[in-house]
Formats: structure tokens, C-alpha cells, sequence
């Protein structure tokens, strides 16, 4: 007994002690990151007096009991909570820095590398985390929305702008440098993956430095290398995309049932008489049933049953399960880096597979990325190598929709189908009719059936294309604060894409019918059977050499010079070639010879027409050939006061003589206060405030012209003697176009970092940019193509984040706004002779001082006829349907000025969120401030069927009705010009703006305890991508930036590990 009560006193003074027993825990704290040592972070019990520090390795120990919570906080980094590891003495704990802390943030121009608190220009730099919250194989994509004034636009003829557009009609795309020097290739070659960091120039102090090729802003990217001092490092990331199908049904189209009583309407009325006594033009199915009838009407009530049944189809159900699937997209990148004995190393191999929502469509890309930098004698001397190359391959054989349309006819017969109920290939009508097809095969020509769905599997349309770049640098520590340095780099690209119609494709079926010629039973081909091959071959060479000298050296205890002075010369050489075979037979690799030179051909469907058999063959070559020279400086004083200039030199084959000759720079001088580190300054309210601005002149190079004469061969006259036209006259004073830009900012921030931003108000003036001006007569020439037209631009860019709530829930915001107005100012071509129509009705941009380059025109709209449902405009004050008069009296001063089609107000809202190791965060964006033109019905010629628009149902049928809508009523005869009139009126002008949650992301991140001797960090992810449009202005129905298909949703998953 004594020894069982022994026994349980004993148990019970183990279980008390074990319950407060007490343990050393010991570790390090590491930057997530990068691995490196975080010093001087605070690590506390929570509740308790215990608190230790880490020391200089990031070392520390503090005692902890069973079920305490260790605090760890540093400074600069998120805090992170964490459950004592009891039984545990050594750990190793990750901190992750914060993203949105006031830090030295280092913009690269591509030239020089500079702490932001010493610029004076318009920079915004994009680290890796930002860059790598979207998903996408294209890095472009991922610049979307996180930039304040960088656009994406729909309209134009740039994808991207940078502050608007200064430019008419020369290349309005920002210039793209990757690791230092120009990058001219695909930007689909990159793998995202490769990217550190990308800095995008906005004005003139930060651009500048790239002269005639800065005008549109520069994007500057940064690829990944090894650091100097850091141990071995394997990452791995994977992920997956799903696309969704596009929504075949948000166009709201002309039901089957509408569309085939039209029909019936117009083949009762002889609509359709024409093309069937023409013996071969198409007819749609229902025409040809309806003529079936009319020639035995014993079969009336069979086709009325049969068209029944085609008024229940939907060609989009069968488009939906037969031409799309979900897509799906893999990527893959493995990257290894280090440093070992003065020599820093980073290698990446990157997969991406591309299978697109196209049945029958796909990309593939492969990249390898080495870098190596040398430093045999520590810092004094540098040696940097890199070898980049991507092998990209690309298959188109589903062209969409687009390949169900009949000829004659931009849109589709609604009640089509595919395939039978049995999923068996169907034919569609296309350029023939059947009547005429089955006399064709009678007399022995080839099947000239048209099978969609049989038509992707007997495509070939590939591309392929690679990617080389090579360069290798070399930086001398001359003394302390100067270095001399020299780069080389070369470029090769070379793609070829191979178009391979099989004899089974419709379109060499097609071609040799076309071409066939019957003649007492003998067959004669002079298009040969076989396949039809095109092949495009594009190469390109590229070679830069630089030689840079850099200065930097402080004065005193205030005062520092940074300066780089440098020569740089570019040679780019282009030729691409365009040849076709007939009769190609892919296994056996031979072709067959084809007459290209007989141009009188008589063609089977029409023998009276005359035709030469197509040729595609082309040759071209382009040679760019660059030399410059370039100088920039800056000085800072105490860090308050920062003044930057710059200029370059440049100097090129496609200037001018005497532009050359001349040697104008282009600069630009910035100067920059740091108020907040004035001694009179001490405001609580802002503690950080920074005032700059700048002022200088970027260019941009057209190459659609020349300074030598050009003219175009136009055969031979009437004499027999060859001639040519003047294109453009000679001109030596050629030069590239010129953008004045100022740019004033301020920087700031409060409430202890918790908030801050930058505004940004700028002008940009388009000076000596390429357009057309008249010439006398009496030259011979009609118009002067050269520097003559002008532009302006005024903005804003503003950029503000928030810390909302610190503690375990965090939350921030990061709020993006661009205010954009731009008009052209100068122009000397007149206004063409239809005055406002020419400016109405073009499909192309026709610069008006005083307007947008990209601007919407119309008609003055006056409301349908209230007697006959017509669209009613004016002559002078007085309402009219003379649509030809309504035509001739519209001119610059009276045609309606709708509005710009580009957004001139945009931006984003990015929100937030981590707790712990989990973070999550979405983005909404706005457009506004610009219009669009919805699609309109027009009747001409087939009453409406082309236009295949719901709006059909909406049409003014009685007195009354032009109150509630605004669709004309169908006329008793075709009128084109009421149609165009209607189109390019007002009544179908809408705004634009709209708001839209873009995507969102969330992740966990396993780091601190979870990093054990296999893996550093894992941080798996969820992405989405086009969301929801929540609001727009139009009641249309309509995204005003896609109003043809709503964009696809997409969602993403993956994994990344750092071993």
C-alpha cells in the first residue's frame, strides 16, 4: 500500500513539472526570400517578459514553455506567429519582408542602375512578387492593370501605350529592353519565369537616354541571375490554367426562326432568282428546300415539315460541342543559382503547353536560360555572360466561326449544323451551290463539298520560330567610383511557318476545281492534284556593341556626381521570303510544276471569267544600321536637393543626310527636392515629401519612310514602255519625331508609412511627326510624306497605398488612376472631299486638329419617321430623309463629335489580405471617359440577314414605335444609304465606362517551421482571371471592350518550391 501511494505522489510531481516544465528553444531567422540572416529581430513570448534578439547570423534562443506562442518581428518584415515547438531545440524561422514598406527601391534605364530616392524622372518599378501575382505564358499580360498611364487597348494600332499616343502614323508600341539593350523580337518568347524585376519610363529625365527610340515610353526588364555570396538555390514551379469555352450566346443574334421567315419573304419576291440562274452561287439550305418545292410541289409539305425542324436549330449548340473545348495551359520552369568562389550562376529549362479553347489549336515553348558572372579578382574586374534560347512552336488549323459563313455573307446561317445525330461530319453551304457541286463530280471533278469539322483534321498550319541571344560584358574597376565597361550582344531569330492545305482540305479541292477545264470528257488540271504548301520564312540578325564609362564619387559629406558617358552602334538585318508548291506531297517531300505565267485561265464556274493561277512568292530585306552617342549626370547635395541631365546623340540609315549631318540631340534636365529633409520641415502629417520634375525631348522612329526616293512599278502603259508612280520625293531633312515632355511629381508619405503614393501631372508634345501634306500640282506629285503634323497630350498618374490594418490580419490597398487627353494639333493634308463622311465612315484614324487621333464621328440623329419607321437626320435645321443629301451636307463643322474611343480616365483597386502565411488579394478595375459604337441592322440587299441581329425584333413595324426603340423599320426596297446612315448615326453611339472585378489570388505559403532539408519554402496558389463585369454604362447588354464575345474566365493552380 505504501508503495502504490509512493508510486502516485511520484506521478503526480512528474505530471505537475512536466506541465511547466520549461525548454531553451534555439534557431535562426532567414529572410524568406533571399535565405539571408535577418539580425536584430525580436522574438517574444507572448504574454510574457521573454524576449531575445537575433543576433548578426540571425541566431537567438529564448525560453519557452508547452502551448506558448512565439512572437517573431523584424524590422521591415511581416510578424509571424507561431505554436512553441516543444521536444524541438533548433529551428529555422522564415520572415516574409514587407511589400509595401517605404525601402531603397534600385530602377534600372538599362544604362545605369539608380536608388529611386535619387531619380528625378518617372519611373515605376514591378518586383517579382507583383509580376508574379497574374498568371500568363506572356509577360505583357502581366503588366495589366498594375501600372499607372500604361493602357492595353482595343482600338488602334498599338497593344500598348504609355501615356497616350504621340505618334500619327509611325510605331506607337513603348520600346522593350531586356537586360540592357533593345529587344525587337517576340515578346511571347520570354519566359516569365526568367523575369527579376521590370521598370517602365515615363518621361523624358527617365527615358531619354534611349533618344529616338523613347518617345512611346520604355519598358526595361530584368531577367534573374545568381547573387554574389549566395548558397545554392533549386527552384521549381508548375502550374496549371483552365480556360473556360467562349460564351457563343452573348451576342444576342437573329433566332432561326426570324431568319428563315426573312427568307422565305425574299424567295418569294425573286430575291434569290440571281444567284440561282447563275447556276453556281451558293444558296442557303432553306432557299434551296424552297426551290425544291417550287420545281415539285408534290414535296411541299415534306420541306415545310423539314424547314420546321431547321427553325428548332441553333448552329451554336453544334459550334459549342464540335469547334471548342475548355483550354488548358501548363507551364513548368525549373531554375538553379548560387555563387561559388567569385563566380555567381543562375540556369533556368521552362516548359509551356498551350492547349487553346480552338479544337485543333495549340502553342508550345521551350526556354533555357544561362547566366554567369566572373569576378577573377574580386570586384575590380567583372565578366558577365549569358546565352538565352526559346524554341516556340504554334498550330492554327480552327479558324472558328469565322469558317461557317457563306460567301457573300459576313455572318453565319444560324440554323446549321455540323454533324448529325450521330456526330458524323455534315457539309455546309460555302461558295457553291449543290445543284452545281453534283454536276461538278458528275463530269469528274473532285468533291467540292465543304465539311468544317472534317477541315480541322486535314489542316497543317504551323509556325515555328527560335530565339537566340548572346551577349557577354566586361566592367574594369579603373579606380575607386570609376569603371570602364563593354558589351556586345547577338541576336538571331528565325521562324518559318509552313501552311500545308492536304489535297483533302477544301481549299486545294477548291483551287484545282477552280482551275479544272472539261473538254469532251478529257480533263485538264492546270493547278495540279495534290496539296497546296505556303511557306514564310523570316530570319533576322542583330549586333550591339557598347562601350560605357561610369563615374560616381561623393564630395565631402553632402555632395555626390553619378555620370555615364558611352558609345553605342546596332545593326539589324531582316529577310523573309514567301514561296508556294502545288501539288505537294508531304511523305514523299516533291511538288509539281504550275504555269504562273498564263494569266487567262478560264475558270470551271464561270468560263467567262480569266484568271492566272496565284502565286505567293516574295522576297524582302530590311536593313537598320544605328550609331550613338549619349551622356548622363546627376548630383545630389545632402539628399535634398538632386538635379539629373541627359543627352544623346543618334544617327541612322533611315534619316535624312542632312539630318545626320546636323547632330540635334535629344535631352532632358530634372531637378528634385526632398522637402522633408529640410530643417524648417517637420510635419507630423507628412513626414516624407518629395517634389521633382523634368523637362526634355524623347524620339521615335518611323520606318515606313525613306529619305531616298521611292516609287512603285505599275507594269506597263500604253506604249508598251514600262513606268512607275512617285511614291515620295527625295527628302534629306528626314528625321525622327520628336515628343517634349513635361513631368512634375510628388512623392509622399504618412501616418508612419501606413500611407503613401505619387502624382504625377505631365505634358507631351508630338513635334515633327510623319504625316502627309499637299504639293502643287505642278510637281507631280500629289501629296509629301515627311515631318509635318503635331500632337499634344495632357495627363495624370496617380499611384496611392494604404496600410489599412496591421497586426496577424493585415490589409492593404493599392489604388491606380490616369487622367488622359490627347488631340492632334497640327496636320496639313485637307480634310478629304466628302468632308465629314470621309471622317464618319472610315475604318482608319484621320487626324482633325483639335481632335483624338482615335476618335468616334457620326450623324445627327433625328428619330425614325413616326409614318414609316425610317431614321430621319437633317439638312441644315430641317429633319430629312434624303440620306444622299444628308451625306453631302455633312462637313467638319457639323457632323457630331462623339468622343474618343480610347479610355482617357482608367485605373485599378487591388485589395490585400494575409494572415499568417496565407494571403489573398483581388483587383478591380475601371475604364472610362470614352465611347463605342454598338453593331446596327442593316437591310441592303438581303433585308437584315447579314447583320444577323436580334435587333431585328426591336424593328419600327407601326406608328408608335419609334418611342421605344430605335431600329429602322424594313424598307419596301433596299436602300444602302438609309443603312449607312443609320449605322454611323448617334442613335447607336454608347458610352464605354464600365468597372469590373479583373481577377483575384490566393495563396499559402509552408516557410518557417515547414522548411526542413528538402525544401526551403513551398507557396501553393489559386488564381482567376476575368471575372465579373459589375457595372457599365450601356443597357446594351454589351462589354464595351469586347463586344463580340465576353472574355473567357480563367482559373489557375499551382506550386512553386524553393529546394
Amino acid at each position: 500500500m505504501k508503495k502504490t501511494i509512493v508510486y502516485i505522489f511520484i506521478l503526480s510531481v512528474l505530471c505537475v513539472s512536466m506541465a511547466g516544465a520549461q525548454q531553451v528553444l534555439r534557431g535562426r531567422v532567414l529572410d524568406i526570400d533571399t535565405g539571408s540572416p535577418v539580425a536584430r529581430a525580436t522574438v517574444t513570448v507572448k504574454g510574457t517578459a521573454q524576449t531575445s534578439l537575433s543576433d548578426a547570423d540571425g541566431r537567438f534562443s529564448v525560453p519557452v514553455s508547452a502551448r506558448d506562442t512565439v512572437v517573431f518581428h523584424g524590422v521591415r518584415y511581416d510578424t509571424l506567429y507561431l505554436y512553441a515547438p516543444f521536444g524541438r531545440e533548433d529551428i529555422v524561422v522564415r520572415l516574409t519582408p514587407q511589400r509595401t514598406a517605404l525601402q531603397e527601391v534600385v530602377v534600372s534605364t538599362g544604362y545605369q542602375t539608380l536608388p529611386k530616392e535619387r531619380a528625378t524622372g518617372s519611373f515605376v518599378q514591378l518586383d517579382n512578387d507583383l509580376l508574379n501575382r497574374s498568371v500568363s505564358t506572356n509577360i505583357t499580360d502581366r503588366l495589366r492593370d498594375i501600372v499607372p498611364g500604361l493602357s492595353f487597348n482595343t482600338y488602334g494600332n498599338s497593344a500598348l501605350s504609355i501615356r497616350g499616343q504621340s505618334t500619327i502614323f509611325g510605331n506607337a508600341e513603348p520600346l522593350i529592353v531586356i537586360d540592357n539593350f533593345p529587344y525587337e523580337g517576340e515578346l511571347v518568347d520570354i519566359n516569365p519565369n526568367d523575369v527579376e524585376s521590370i521598370t517602365v519610363l515615363k518621361d523624358a529625365a527617365a527615358a531619354s537616354i534611349w533618344g529616338s527610340r523613347a518617345g512611346n515610353g520604355v519598358i526595361v526588364i530584368t531577367t534573374r541571375k545568381g547573387r554574389a555570396g549566395s548558397p545554392l538555390n533549386i527552384g521549381f514551379n508548375a502550374g496549371t490554367t483552365v480556360v473556360n469555352k467562349p460564351d457563343l450566346y452573348v451576342r444576342q443574334t437573329l433566332p432561326a426562326s426570324d431568319y428563315i421567315d426573312i427568307e422565305r419573304r425574299l424567295f418569294e419576291e425573286g430575291y434569290y432568282d440571281a444567284a440561282k440562274n447563275s447556276g453556281y452561287r451558293p444558296l442557303s439550305p432553306v432557299v434551296e428546300l424552297l426551290y425544291g418545292g417550287q420545281a415539285d410541289p408534290g414535296r411541299i409539305p415534306e420541306i415545310d415539315r423539314e424547314i420546321e425542324r431547321m427553325k428548332t436549330y441553333d448552329v451554336r449548340k453544334d459550334a459549342d460541342r464540335y469547334l471548342y473545348r475548355k483550354g488548358v495551359f501548363q507551364q513548368y520552369a525549373l531554375t538553379v543559382n548560387g555563387d561559388v568562389k567569385n563566380n555567381n550562376y543562375y540556369a533556368s529549362v521552362g516548359y509551356d503547353n498551350n492547349r487553346e479553347s480552338l479544337i485543333g489549336n495549340g502553342y508550345d515553348r521551350v526556354t533555357v536560360n544561362l547566366k554567369n558572372t566572373f569576378r577573377p579578382f574580386g570586384e575590380r574586374l567583372q565578366v558577365t555572360t549569358g546565352v538565352y534560347f526559346s524554341n516556340n512552336n504554334e498550330i492554327r488549323n480552327n479558324p472558328g466561326m469565322t469558317g461557317l459563313s457563306m460567301s457573300g455573307s459576313s455572318s453565319v446561317i444560324p440554323y446549321l449544323r455540323l454533324a448529325d445525330d450521330n456526330g458524323r461530319p455534315l457539309s455546309t453551304v460555302r461558295d457553291y451551290s449543290r445543284e452545281f457541286i453534283a454536276g461538278a463530280m458528275d463530269e469528274g471533278l473532285l468533291d467540292w463539298n465543304y465539311f468544317p469539322l472534317q477541315e480541322i483534321q486535314a489542316a497543317d498550319n504551323r509556325l515555328v520560330r527560335n530565339n537566340l541571344r548572346m551577349d557577354a560584358s566586361l566592367r574594369y574597376l579603373i579606380a575607386d567610383g570609376l569603371a570602364l565597361s563593354a558589351s556586345y550582344q547577338h541576336t538571331e531569330v528565325g521562324s518559318e511557318r509552313n501552311n500545308h492545305r492536304s489535297r483533302d482540305t477544301y481549299y486545294a479541292r477548291d483551287l484545282i476545281n477552280r482551275f479544272t477545264q472539261v473538254d469532251g470528257g478529257e480533263i485538264k488540271r492546270p493547278v495540279p492534284l495534290g496539296g497546296i504548301l505556303d511557306v514564310s520564312v523570316l530570319r533576322s540578325l542583330g549586333r550591339t556593341f557598347r562601350s560605357q564609362l561610369d563615374f560616381s564619387r561623393q564630395f565631402g559629406q553632402k555632395g555626390e556626381v553619378s555620370a555615364i558617358a558611352g558609345f553605342e552602334t546596332r545593326f539589324s538585318r531582316t529577310d523573309s521570303k514567301d514561296f508556294r508548291y502545288y501539288g505537294y506531297e508531304a511523305e514523299y517531300a516533291r511538288n509539281a510544276y504550275v504555269d504562273y505565267v498564263t494569266d487567262d485561265f478560264p475558270l470551271y464556274h464561270d468560263s467567262q471569267r480569266r484568271s492566272s493561277i496565284p502565286n505567293n512568292d516574295d522576297m524582302d530585306r530590311f536593313t537598320d544600321v544605328f550609331r550613338s552617342y549619349y551622356v548622363n549626370a546627376s548630383y545630389s547635395y545632402d539628399r535634398k536637393y538632386i538635379l539629373s541631365a541627359s543627352a544623346r546623340l543618334d544617327q541612322s540609315n533611315l534619316f535624312g543626310v542632312r539630318a545626320n549631318q546636323k547632330g540635334v540631340p535629344l535631352w532632358s534636365a530634372g531637378l528634385a527636392w526632398n522637402i522633408s529633409r529640410e530643417g524648417f520641415y517637420g510635419s507630423d502629417i507628412l513626414p516624407y515629401l518629395k517634389l521633382r520634375g523634368s523637362y526634355g525631348y524623347n524620339g521615335n522612329v518611323n520606318k515606313s519612310v525613306t529619305a531616298f526616293t521611292t516609287a512603285a512599278v505599275s507594269g506597263y502603259n500604253m506604249y508598251q514602255l514600262p513606268y512607275a508612280t512617285i511614291i515620295n520625293p527625295p527628302n534629306p531633312e528626314l528625321r525622327w519625331e520628336r515628343v517634349q515632355i513635361i513631368n512634375l511629381g510628388l512623392d509622399f508619405s504618412a501616418m508612419d508609412n501606413r500611407v503613401s503614393g505619387t502624382l504625377e501631372i505631365y505634358s507631351k508634345r508630338g513635334l515633327d511627326l510623319i504625316g502627309d501634306s499637299p504639293l502643287p500640282p505642278s510637281s507631280g506629285i500629289v501629296l509629301f510624306t515627311g515631318n509635318t503634323a503635331d500632337t499634344k497630350i495632357r495627363g495624370l498618374d496617380a499611384n496611392l497605398s494604404t496600410r489599412n490594418t496591421t497586426g496577424p490580419l493585415k490589409w492593404n490597398t493599392d489604388l491606380l488612376a490616369t487622367v488622359v487627353k490627347e488631340r492632334v494639333t497640327g496636320y496639313e493634308k485637307e480634310a478629304p472631299a466628302t468632308g465629314g463622311l470621309g471622317y464618319i465612315q472610315s475604318p482608319y484614324a484621320l487626324p482633325l486638329p483639335g481632335r483624338p487621333l482615335y476618335a468616334l464621328y457620326s450623324y445627327s440623329w433625328a428619330g425614325l419617321d413616326p409614318e414609316n419607321g425610317d431614321p430621319m437626320g437633317y439638312i441644315g435645321e430641317e429633319t430629312s430623309t434624303d440620306y444622299t443629301g444628308i451625306f453631302a451636307d455633312t462637313d467638319l463643322d457639323n457632323m457630331v463629335y462623339s468622343g474618343p474611343l480610347r479610355p482617357t480616365f482608367f485605373g485599378s483597386v487591388r485589395n490585400s489580405f494575409s494572415y499568417g502565411n496565407l494571403t489573398a488579394s483581388f483587383n478591380i478595375t475601371y475604364r472610362s471617359g470614352y465611347y463605342f459604337r454598338a453593331p446596327g441592322i442593316a437591310y441592303s440587299n438581303d433585308y437584315g440577314l447579314s447583320s444577323n441581329s436580334a435587333a431585328y425584333a426591336e424593328r419600327w413595324q407601326s406608328p408608335g414605335d419609334e418611342t421605344r426603340t430605335h431600329v429602322p423599320s424594313v424598307p419596301a426596297q433596299p436602300d444602302g444609304n438609309r443603312d449607312m446612315f443609320y449605322i454611323y448615326s448617334t442613335a447607336l453611339i454608347n458610352r464605354g465606362d464600365n468597372i469590373r472585378l479583373q481577377d483575384f489570388r490566393i495563396d499559402y505559403r509552408f516557410g518557417g517551421l515547414m522548411g526542413n532539408k528538402w525544401f526551403r519554402n513551398m507557396n501553393v496558389y489559386l488564381y482567376g482571371n476575368n471575372i465579373v463585369l459589375l457595372w457599365k454604362s450601356n443597357d446594351l447588354g454589351i462589354d464595351p471592350d469586347n463586344s463580340y464575345a465576353d472574355l473567357p474566365f480563367t482559373f489557375s493552380a499551382g506550386l512553386k518550391l524553393d529546394f
